[in-house]
C-alpha cells in the first residue's frame, strides 16, 4: 500500500510533500522545527501557515519551474514574515535559485525572508547569499528523537527509511544519505529484506569509515567500499573498508580489509585475508609455527571477551574458505569451509565451551599447505536480538570488534605484534 506521505514523481517534491504534510498534521511540531532550523524569530504557532510549491500567500502553483523562483515549501503569516525551503536530493545546489526565492518573496511583500536549504550535499556558502543549511540526516535525527511522542514524527521517520531504501535499491543518484544509522532492527515482525539491508550497510559503512578507532589501526577514511551493493535474490549484503596501505592497489583483494555483513539471520564484523594478498603471508605463517599461530589466535580471543559481554549471543570465529570462480564477475562457488569458535581452540577458564585445539591445528595446516583459492578471517557474529545491535551503538560495537581483531592485521602486514 502506498504511504500516505508518498506523492509526486520528482524526489525533491516527494520529500517536501512528506515533510510539510507531517508538520501540517501535527502543528505542535511546527514551532520547535523552525527553532531547530535556526529561524531566530517567528509568529505564534496559530498564525503560521504552511505551503508547498507556492509563493507565500499565493495559490499553489502547478508549474514547478525553478526559473519562476517558487520554493519547494514555505512557512508564512499575514504580516510579512516567511521562511522559504529549498529541498535537494538528486539535483545540484544552485545559488542563483536561492537568490530567486529571496527576490520573488520580496516582490510579494515579504521584506526579510529566511531561506533554508535542506540537502545531502554541504554547500559552499558565498558571502553574497544568506541562507540556513541543514543536512537531511539532521532533519531525520530531529524527527526520530520525537517519534515516541508524536505519531506523525514516527510516520515521517518510517517514510524516510523506506524512501531511502527504495532510492538505493533503484540506484538513484543520491550523493549522500538522508537518514542516520540507528541500529539493525530486524526481527520476526520486521524481517531482513534486501532493500533495507542495502540501506543499512551503506549507513553503517559511512559511519565506520571515519571512525577514529579504525583510522588508528590503519583504516582508510577515503575508502569507497563496493562500487555497488549487490545481493538481490540472496540472503545477505556486504561491504568493506580498505586500509591506507591498500590505497593504490589495483584491486581490494590484494590486501586485508575490514568487512561488514548483514544477512537474514545475523550480522558480522570480520577481518578478511583474501587468497590474493601480497607480501609472503604463507611463508611467514610457516615461520610463525603452530605455537606462534596459537598465541596469535589466543590474543585475539582475549581481546574479544569484552565484546561478548556487551553483545548478547555474539560469537567469535576463525575460518578458512576454499572457493572457485566460473568467471571474473561470477559469485564464488564454495568448495570447502572450516570454521571454529575461538573459545574451542584457545584454553580458557572463562568459557564453558569444551576445548578441542586440534581444530586450530587443521586450520594452520590448511594455511601453510594450501594449493587452492583460500581465504581466511576472524569475525564476530552478532544476533539481532542484542539491544546494542538494535541501536545506534552498534557502530561503536563494530569499531571495537575490528580493534579487538587487529592483531591479525598486524601479523599479515608484517608489523610488530
Amino acid at each position: 500500500m502506498r504511504n500516505v506521505l508518498d506523492q509526486y514523481d520528482q524526489p525533491e517534491n516527494q520529500l517536501t510533500h512528506a515533510l510539510m504534510s507531517t508538520l501540517a498534521q501535527d502543528r505542535q511540531l511546527v514551532a520547535p522545527f523552525l527553532r531547530f532550523l535556526g529561524v531566530k524569530s517567528h509568529p505564534s504557532a496559530g498564525q503560521i501557515q504552511l505551503g508547498q510549491q507556492q509563493i507565500p500567500g499565493m495559490p499553489t502553483e502547478d508549474d514547478e519551474s525553478e526559473s519562476r523562483g517558487i520554493p519547494d515549501g514555505c512557512f508564512f503569516d499575514d504580516n510579512g514574515w516567511c521562511v522559504l525551503l529549498e529541498v535537494k536530493v538528486q539535483a545540484g545546489i544552485s545559488v542563483d535559485q536561492l537568490r530567486r526565492h529571496t527576490r520573488t518573496a520580496e516582490r510579494h511583500g515579504y521584506e526579510k525572508p529566511t531561506v533554508v536549504l535542506i540537502s545531502v550535499d554541504k554547500p559552499k556558502k558565498p558571502a553574497s547569499v544568506d541562507f540556513i543549511y541543514k543536512e537531511w540526516r539532521e532533519v531525520y535525527t530531529w524527527f526520530s528523537s520525537r517519534s515516541d511522542r508524536h505519531t506523525w514524527a514516527r510516520t515521517f521517520v518510517d517514510y524516510l527509511n523506506a524512501y531511502e531504501s527504495r532510492m538505493i535499491a533503484k540506484n538513484y543518484g543520491i550523493r549522500g544519505t538522508l537518514t542516520q544509522f540507528d541500529g539493525l532492527k530486524f526481527n520476526k515482525d520486521a524481517p531482513y529484506t534486501y532493500r533495507e539491508g542495502k540501506r543499512l550497510i551503506r549507513l553503517l559503512g559511512d559511519a565506520l569509515r571515519t571512525h577514529q578507532k579504525l583510522i588508528k589501526i590503519g583504516a582508510d577514511s577515503q575508502s569507497k567500499g563496493r562500487t555497488a551493493i549487490t545481493g538481490r535474490g540472496r540472503d545477505a549484503v556486504w561491504d568493506f573498508i580498505s586500509l591506507r596501505a591498500a590505497r593504490h592497489a589495483k584491486q581490494f583483494t590484494d590486501h586485508p580489509h575490514l568487512t561488514m555483513v548483514i544477512n537474514r539471520q545475523d550480522a558480522h564484523a570480520s577481518i578478511t585475508i583474501p587468497n590474493g594478498i601480497k607480501g609472503g603471508v604463507k611463508s611467514r605463517m610457516r615461520s610463525l609455527g603452530l605455537d606462534g599461530f596459537r598465541d596469535l589466535i589466543a590474543r585475539i580471543e582475549r581481546n574479544t571477551r569484552p565484546i561478548l559481554k556487551r553483545s548478547r549471543h555474539a560469537t567469535p570465529r576463525l575460518y578458512v574458505l576454499q572457493r572457485h570462480f566460473l568467471s571474473q564477475r561470477s559469485h564464488g562457488i564454495e568448495d570447502a569451509r572450516l570454521s571454529t569458535d575461538l573459545r574451542v581452540v584457545v584454553p580458557s577458564t572463562h568459557s564453558k565451551i569444551r576445548q578441542q585445539p586440534e581444530w586450530l591445528n587443521a586450520i594452520y595446516s590448511l594455511l601453510t599447505q594450501k594449493r587452492s583459492n583460500m581465504q581466511m578471517g576472524v569475525q564476530i557474529t552478532f544476533s539481532y536480538d542484542c539491544p546494542v545491535i538494535q541501536s545506534k551503538d552498534a557502530v561503536e560495537l563494530f569499531a571495537d570488534t575490528f580493534v579487538a581483531m587487529h592483531p591479525l592485521l598486524e601479523f599479515v602486514q608484517n608489523n610488530k605484534m
